[in-house]
């Protein structure tokens, strides 16, 4: 929790800082070029910097362009898609319903949401409204986001559908960061409120804070200017050029994210924040519900101090930092607030790099360290060390390729529909002996043929790349199209496999696998599939016997998938 700063700012403090005046603007001179620099050391499309001290914007400034393809350039009043940053907005509503005796931290989130469960019925039950909104549920890191990245799901639906996702944490035990809570989050508010959280946001925090060039709708961009666009390189291939895409619709996922704002907008939410809720000298949230929302709520450890409500907390030179990033494909975004030294530094990047790190770094650095740190010297050999790592790892595979391989089975054989209790449907489709996998929840996708196998995935997902990719260990029913699997058992609704749909990519024919998985050379398998621990792997190219509880998509021992971050 912050600490109150009654009459932190004396005459004396304020004399000294305006002899130190002349002297800071050189150093602002000098960021200036830094970050500039940096701009072009990190390729960074695009780029608006603000820092807000004492409640102003005493620094604003646009890098780089809003789109690669045109001339049009960032300025501080360009929107950015904001990601998670919205999920701070989302704990301001909330406590905006406690202040008005409507909602309590404290109470159950059945309360309100009678049909929110959970796969614990003691957790269903017992689940507060701020365990939404500080990651410790029970779930892993990201679970369930596929469900609402590109799909046609409603938030309710997606609700529904991961409430079936098994935890793998203990209750209010371990960190698991949940994009859905937030859904529910904001659920909540719609319930309570009577209002979409679209207009509550709008109505209650961004009028009456003055953010005027902010929205929670990308429909909205269309009549709009100097709009940053998101900007990715194919394949996530670091020598790849950069190119801009279209925003993606996700309705599915107010809450967890949905905010678009500018530098200039969100100087004025920050001015609030760290007059602790302050909007001038009259309560925005009130005293004891800043306090709980800025308070620890899950200690973490490592880089980070704990999860507050909607925001993470760190220590920088003694300081506390409420804060949180932002990732969506083809934006990264940093945000950061020092409510005891009236101080905020924001980042927004329509790229995909970490110059919104080495930034905010560095400026932090201007104001509570001596001002010589020097983050992108620090983080850019680290990154190129990585690079190298990932490019040995892609060679690695390749050169341990079989040749002369083939899969298992004829392509045939593997078509069919794929039905997932929590995510719904996948087909695969043959023709002319390549195959096509497409996830139909998500009608808006795009080919991608690896090897003998075209796939079908969401826009802008690549490998690795997704941000929140979390369907794991799913149990999934196969309804045979009449091909049939090789021994003739494919029997209709017979549960043979799971798939897990956090890394979408396929391996050729002819790749090996980690040792761990076993797998069997020259036999073909798909979208990280692993077995549950119950589950037998059967003899190559034949399906299992008694399939109950068996997970795998295709009859071939699986191979063991990652989970990726996105900041």
């Amino acid at each position: 929790m912050i600490k109150p700063r009654s009459f932190r700012r004396s005459l004396l403090s304020l004399a000294i800082a305006v002899c130190f005046l002349p002297a800071f603007g050189q150093d602002l001179e000098k960021l200036d070029a830094y970050i500039a620099d940096a701009v072009v050391k990190f390729d960074q499309p695009g780029l608006a910097v603000g820092i807000v001290k004492d409640g102003k914007l005493i620094f604003q400034k646009g890098y780089g362009k809003l789109d690669l393809a045109k001339p049009d350039p960032v300025t501080p009043n360009s929107v950015f898609y904001c990601a998670s940053l919205s999920k701070a907005f989302t704990a301001c509503a909330i406590g905006l319903l406690v202040d008005e005796g409507k909602v309590g931290f404290d109470d159950p989130v059945r309360k309100y949401l009678p049909e929110f469960e959970t796969p614990n019925p003691y957790v269903t039950e017992h689940f507060l409204v701020k365990d939404l909104m500080c990651h410790r549920s029970g779930w892993i890191t990201f679970d369930g986001d596929l469900l609402w990245y590109g799909t046609h799901y409603t938030s309710a639906e997606i609700l529904a559908r991961h409430s079936k996702e098994p935890f793998t944490h203990e209750f209010r035990t371990d960190f698991g960061y949940s994009n859905l809570m937030l859904i529910a989050a904001a659920q909540l508010i719609e319930r309570v409120s009577g209002m979409s959280w679209d207009k509550f946001i709008t109505t209650r925090i961004f009028t009456p804070l003055g953010m005027d060039r902010s929205r929670v709708e990308t429909s909205d961009l269309a009549s709009m200017t100097d709009v940053a666009m998101p900007h990715v390189r194919k394949g996530q291939d670091p020598d790849a050029p950069q190119k801009s895409m279209p925003y993606q619709p996700l309705q599915g996922a107010d809450g967890a994210c949905g905010v678009l704002s500018t530098v200039v907008d969100l100087a004025k939410w920050d001015a609030m924040w760290m007059n602790e809720g302050k909007l001038g000298d009259k309560p925005f949230i009130s005293a004891k519900t800043y306090g709980t929302i800025t308070e620890m709520h899950l200690p973490m450890g490592g880089q980070r101090d704990g999860a507050a409500l909607g925001w993470f907390l760190e220590s920088d030179h003694g300081e506390t930092v409420i804060t949180h990033s932002g990732g969506m494909p083809g934006f990264i975004l940093n945000h950061a607030v020092v409510p005891d030294k009236d101080l905020a530094v924001i980042c927004l990047g329509n790229g995909e790099s970490y110059s919104v790190f080495a930034i905010t770094n560095k400026i932090m650095d201007m104001y509570l360290g001596d001002g010589t740190a020097d983050p992108v010297a620090d983080m850019l050999p680290r990154i190129a060390k990585r690079t190298e790592r990932e490019k040995k790892r892609v060679a690695d595979r390749v050169a341990a390729r079989i040749p002369k391989t083939k899969p298992s089975l004829a392509p045939a054989a593997y078509a069919g529909t794929y039905s997932d209790k929590i995510y719904g449907d996948a087909v695969i489709m043959e023709k002319e002996g390549k195959l096509t996998l497409s996830f139909l929840p998500a009608p808006g996708t795009v080919h991608r043929r690896v090897g003998s196998l075209a796939l079908r995935h969401l826009p802008m997902v690549a490998r690795g790349s997704f941000p929140g990719a979390g369907l794991h260990h799913l149990p999934v029913r196969y309804r045979s199209q009449g091909h049939g699997l090789q021994g003739g058992s494919a029997q209709s609704g017979l549960p043979l496999f799971q798939v897990g749909l956090q890394e979408a990519a396929l391996i050729h024919p002819g790749f090996r696998s980690a040792p761990s998985a076993r797998q069997p050379r020259g036999s073909l398998f798909a979208l990280g599939i692993t077995p549950s621990r119950s589950a037998r792997v059967p003899p190559r190219g034949r399906p299992a016997a008694s399939a109950r509880g068996c997970r795998f998509l295709l009859p071939t021992a699986p191979c063991r998938c990652r989970h990726f971050f996105h900041p």
